[in-house]
């Protein structure tokens, strides 16, 4: 019987999440250090705040991608 939900699904999820967090917050960190790149609240975004998290999630995920195929992490923690 199947289980929903395997263990291995949950781990590669939260390995994912954790890897897309990081590159986000550093290059929000590098954007707000080098060009006065100000992310903001996203509770109180308006449109030019969700354009900037836009670009810097879009960022952080181009960078993990890259990272997969460049074979520098993998992709998944747990493969079978």
């Amino acid at each position: 019987m199947a289980q929903p939900y395997p263990t291995k699904d949950i781990i590669n999820t939260l390995y994912h999440s954790a890897v897309t967090t990081l590159l986000a917050v550093t290059f929000s960190i590098l954007g707000r250090k080098l060009i006065k790149l100000d992310v903001g609240d996203p509770s109180r975004a308006d449109l030019t705040e969700g354009i900037k998290l836009t670009l810097v999630v879009s960022a952080a995920t181009i960078t993990k991608d890259w990272l997969v195929n460049s074979k520098i992490i993998p992709s998944d923690i747990i493969k079978t």
